[in-house]
C-alpha cells in the first residue's frame, strides 16, 4: 500500500511515520525544500517539541476555545510526546517554562 501525506510539519510527519512504521510506502509532499522547517523556528530555532505538563495544564493555558484540544490531548498528551521522542533515540531536556527540547551534540 502506497500512503500520499500532503504536508510535512508536524503533523504530516507523524501521520507519514505512523504509516511507514505500519508497514505503508509513504510519499511525502511539501511546498519547502525541507520536510519539518517550520518545527526547526520553534523555541528560538531549538526545536520546541512540547511542555513537560499535563493536560489540565496545557489546557488552562490556552486563550481562546481549549474544548478544541481535548480530543487531540486526550489521545496524545505531552508525556506521550515525550516517550515518543525518547522511544526513537531522541533524548530531551526540559527548560524554563517548562519547555521541552531535543538534545543535540
Amino acid at each position: 500500500m502506497t500512503v500520499a501525506v500532503i504536508g510535512a510539519g508536524a503533523a504530516g510527519l507523524m501521520a507519514a511515520g505512523a504509516a511507514a512504521e505500519a508497514g505503508a510506502r509513504v510519499l511525502l509532499f511539501d511546498k519547502n525544500a525541507k520536510a519539518g522547517r517550520k518545527i526547526m523556528i520553534t523555541g528560538k530555532g531549538r526545536c520546541n517539541v512540547t511542555n513537560n505538563c499535563d493536560v489540565q495544564t496545557v489546557l488552562a493555558n490556552v486563550p481562546v476555545n481549549p474544548r478544541f484540544l481535548y480530543s487531540a490531548l486526550g489521545r496524545y498528551s505531552p508525556a506521550d510526546v515525550m516517550a515518543f521522542f525518547e522511544a526513537h533515540g531522541v533524548p530531551l531536556k526540559t527548560e524554563r517554562g517548562e519547555r521541552v527540547f531535543p538534545v543535540f551534540g
